[in-house]
This record gives C-alpha cells, sequence and structure tokens, in this order.
C-alpha cells in the first residue's frame, strides 16, 4: 500500500533532502520529483519547499510530519496483515546501534529464535541513525539505539540506561587519577560519528579535559583489547564490558567529576500497531533488559 505519487516525491524528498537523493530513492528522474512536487504545491496553493535554500516552510513542514507518519501506518499494516496471512511463521525484522546491537540484542534474539523457531529474523547492526532510518524506510518493525535522532513519524521508548565510565588495565586498580593524569593518557575511542564517543568527548569538553594523544580504533573489542594491553584508556558502556570488569581485566578508574550516561531506546514508528511477533519480542527485551547491566527504565 503507498501513497500516490506526488506524495512519494514530497516524502523521498523529506527524507534525504534533496531532489536528486529522492530520485534516487524512487528511481525516477530528478525533473520528475520536480514536476511531482510543483503539482502537489499547486493543487495546495502553497510553496512547501523554498528552491534557493531547500529549506521547508511552514506548509512544508506540517504536510512531512502528517505525511511521513501516514506512509508508516500504511507500511505497518501491511505487515500486520501479512503477519495475519501466516501466523505460525512470520518475520522479524530489528536495527541496533552499537552497544545495543552488539552485547544487549544477540542474547535476546537468539532466545526468540530458539522460542520461536519459524519465525523469520533478519538482524544488523548500524550506527544511531542508520537504524532510525531503516525504521523510518520500513527496512526495520523495530530499532533499539543510544543517542537517539528525532524524526517526525518516530517514537522511542526508553529500554535502559547506560553507564560511561572511564576504563583502564588492571594495573590501575585502585589508583585515583588526577585531572592531569586523565590528560597523559592516550584516549582510545570509536571512529567520529559512535553515539558514545559523543556523550564522552561532550563531558571531557565540559571538565576542560583535553586529552594530549588519541587514537580512534573501528570496534569495540580492539578498544578493548588496546586497553588490557596498557595502549590507554577509554570511555565505555559499562555494559559492553561486563564480563571484563567481572574477571579483573579491565578496571573502572574513579574520577570524581566524571558521570556520564545515556539511555537506550527501543525505536519504531508512532501511533502504528506492530505485528504479533514484534509484540512478543519486545516483551521478550523488555524483561531481559530488566535483568541487564545498568539501570532498567520504566
Amino acid at each position: 500500500m503507498r501513497v500516490e505519487a506526488r506524495l512519494r516525491a514530497f516524502a523521498g524528498f523529506v527524507r534525504r533532502r534533496s531532489f536528486s537523493g529522492a530520485a534516487e530513492e524512487l528511481r525516477i528522474s530528478q525533473p520528475a520529483v520536480s514536476r511531482h512536487i510543483a503539482d502537489l504545491e499547486l493543487e495546495l496553493g502553497t510553496t512547501l519547499i523554498d528552491r534557493r535554500s531547500g529549506a521547508f516552510t511552514a506548509s512544508g513542514d506540517l504536510l512531512a510530519s502528517h505525511l511521513l507518519r501516514a506512509e508508516a501506518i500504511l507500511a505497518q499494516a501491511a505487515l500486520g496483515i501479512g503477519a495475519l496471512r501466516e501466523p505460525r511463521s512470520g518475520s522479524l525484522s530489528v536495527r541496533a546501534a552499537g552497544i545495543s546491537g552488539t552485547y544487549l540484542l544477540p542474547e535476546v534474539i537468539a532466545e526468540f529464535q530458539q522460542a520461536h523457531p519459524g519465525v523469520s529474523i533478519d538482524f544488523l547492526l548500524g550506527t544511531s541513525a542508520e537504524v532510525v532510518n531503516a525504521v523510518r524506510s520500513h527496512q526495520a518493525e523495530i530499532g533499539v539505539a543510544g543517542g537517539f535522532l528525532a524524526a517526525p513519524e518516530i517514537e522511542a521508548e526508553p529500554l535502559i540506561e547506560d553507564e560511561v565510565v572511564i576504563v583502564g588495565h588492571s594495573g590501575l586498580k585502585g589508583k585515583r587519577l588526577s585531572r592531569d593524569d586523565i590528560e597523559s593518557f592516550t584516549w582510545i575511542s570509536r571512529e567520529e560519528g559512535s553515539a558514545t564517543r559523543v556523550v564522552a568527548d561532550n563531558a571531557l569538553a565540559e571538565l576542560g579535559i583535553v586529552p594530549k594523544r588519541r587514537l580512534a580504533l573501528p570496534a569495540w573489542e580492539s578498544i578493548k583489547l588496546a586497553v588490557r594491553r596498557g595502549h590507554g584508556i577509554a570511555a565505555m558502556s559499562r555494559i559492553a564490558m561486563a564480563e571484563e570488569l567481572e574477571a579483573g581485566t579491565l578496571v573502572i578508574i574513579p574520577f570524581i567529576p566524571w558521570k556520564v550516561r545515556r539511555t537506550v531506546s527501543i525505536i519504531r514508528i508512532r501511533d502504528a500497531a506492530l505485528t504479533p511477533t514484534a509484540h512478543r519480542f519486545l516483551l521478550m527485551l523488555r524483561a531481559r533488559c530488566g535483568n541487564a547491566v545498568g539501570s532498567p527504565l520504566e
């Protein structure tokens, strides 16, 4: 089920923020996108997009909010009808970002698959922005991410509060480091775009701490290995290093001014009913997160 062509063209522009991007998404020519949107403006008797800046007018903002939600609800209805046709099987599409996708979701996904062997599960990792885009474009029914990026047709349900702590190798156990000590270590983090890096960098800036050396690595496991070998310190999710903390291979470095938390949220289409399969999965996910490392949120 899809809205008519002129509205699809405008929705494509809203998602991609350009006529060329909308054309690529819809697989039509850029002039066709421009014509559809111009025809829509003519029918409504108003301008939706400022052609010089590419910004939305007040009318464009209003239509975008309603249109994206309408598209999303129609797509969700189609999923629900498909689930009614195949009540014993069904499918589940989940996208998750960084920490939640690596350390929180896999065990829940595996447990759900074991309990529902007939369900086809599509589970992929991405950045927080990619998770939101996957839900917006109906590639996923459920997303889980921290550092949530807002969209008019998306709602976020707080799932768990994750603490971001400063960690070092086991030889630092029991030591209290000064501000100068913190700055003197190599600060190891994910590449730019990581939600955890963003909150950690903001916390450093607020405290006036400027690390003298920085190292960006592409995965949390490689960061944990580098820190464990004594190559530097890192700000990491407590969820991500629960096993290392228990084993004592990594230790939390006490630094009194540092207190950083972030919320991991369930992301889904606003006001749209979930398929029965997705509903059962969310019940299991909420129950499991009540026992996860971190602070469960009601």
